[in-house]
């Protein structure tokens, strides 16, 4: 089997992204990205990207300005047999050396990289997850993932609706409180109120820059019992992260924005966080995601996979779960919009008892809808 052609498609929402007062719900992102990887045995493994989607388009189909060196990623590809994806993730890295390697170059490689394991899944008629060599778990506990309300009231109905839905943990992020930080406590204390004590709570996206308010607020929610507390502080801040770490009690999450294993094993070297966030579709697909599973471990961590596209990524990071020894959440994002909650024709449900199933058919398990691609689909790039 060869790998015969490399495709990006670019897909655009009707939404614009963000959520008004009074929504029932956010919009995602204006745009998509979808990647589909093309055999000569007429295997297609499909991904979708957390990034720029006209960049990652152009990462993968800019003509050569360096041969081997700086090229367009469907080339490092093409012509290459599957299921030797380590040969293919390090040639994908060396055509991307004067793109820049860790930044978006890492994401458009991530995702061929994912839709490379659907066709190695699909091709042998198992799922991912067995193929990256052990499916530990058959379901994994989900999270609904949303945007902050702009008041306690808008917090507490937020919880009503999601415990509803059969969710039992939600993590409610950015919004208000990337404007104002100090807002976060008011908030998250209606939420404890109107969920009681069996319910999970997370917080995402204070990202200020200011240390000391961050432990002051940190410390503050910590007597609402907060799982974790996701991104207080910049990406960049590892200093600051390891000040925090150290001040607090409560869990500290960072690793959707990094790239890369190197990355990774700084962040948890100098900022020590105690979990580890990885977003499949831009730390370098689940082939270096795999590799950092165990860095993770050996440093005792947590690792949960950010995800907060289509049911294409969550599928991808449902695998991973299954892969961990002690996988603690999925991400579901609970976006309202078609390119969120359209783009498979077996949309990923969640059960009875607040858990995903992982996908039991070959590869990634889901499957693109392509009259959905079609109608959103921008024909001018």
């Amino acid at each position: 089997m060869k790998i015969t052609d490399v495709e990006c498609i670019v897909l655009e929402s009707p939404h614009v992204y963000g959520m008004k007062d009074g929504a029932d719900d956010s919009h995602g992102p204006k745009y998509a990205a979808i990647v589909k990887v093309h055999t000569d045995e007429g295997i297609t493994g499909i991904a979708d990207c957390d990034s720029h989607p006209h960049i990652v388009h152009s990462i993968i189909n800019a003509p050569s300005y360096i041969p081997a060196f700086s090229e367009g990623l469907r080339y490092a590809a093409i012509g290459e047999n599957p299921f030797e994806i380590v040969k293919i993730w390090d040639k994908m890295y060396r055509y991307s050396f004067y793109q820049g390697r860790r930044g978006v170059a890492l994401h458009a490689m991530s995702a061929i990289d994912i839709a490379i394991w659907d066709i190695i899944g699909k091709a042998t008629g198992q799922p991912v997850s067995v193929m990256m060599g052990g499916r530990q778990h058959e379901r994994i506990r989900a999270y609904a993932s949303t945007l902050f309300r702009n008041t306690p009231s808008g917090m507490k109905e937020a919880v009503h609706k999601y415990r509803e839905l059969g969710f039992t943990a939600i993590k409610f992020g950015w919004g208000i409180v990337w404007d104002d930080p100090r807002s976060i406590v008011k908030l998250v204390e209606a939420a404890r109120l109107e969920a009681g004590g069996d319910m999970d709570i997370m917080v995402d996206g204070m990202w200020t820059s200011d240390v000391k308010l961050a432990v002051h607020l940190v410390k503050e929610i910590e007597q609402y019992g907060v799982f974790f507390v996701e991104e207080p502080l910049k990406s960049d801040n590892l200093q600051g992260y390891g000040k925090l770490s150290r001040s607090v009690n409560a869990r500290i999450a960072c690793g959707e924005q990094l790239a890369g294993l190197f990355e990774y094993e700084q962040l948890i070297r100098e900022g020590d966080v105690d979990i580890i966030q990885p977003d499949i579709s831009r730390a370098g697909g689940l082939t270096e995601v795999r590799r950092l599973v165990s860095v993770v471990e050996q440093a005792g961590k947590l690792l949960i996979p950010h995800a907060w596209t289509s049911d294409i990524l969550t599928a991808a990071s449902l695998h991973l779960n299954a892969y961990q020894k002690n996988p603690t959440f999925q991400e579901f994002c609970t976006n309202d919009t078609p390119l969120s909650r359209e783009l498979t024709l077996n949309p990923l449900k969640l059960e009875a008892d607040g858990t995903l199933q992982v996908p039991t058919g070959p590869g990634l398990g889901v499957e693109l809808n392509e009259e959905v691609v079609d109608r959103y689909k921008v024909s001018a790039l």
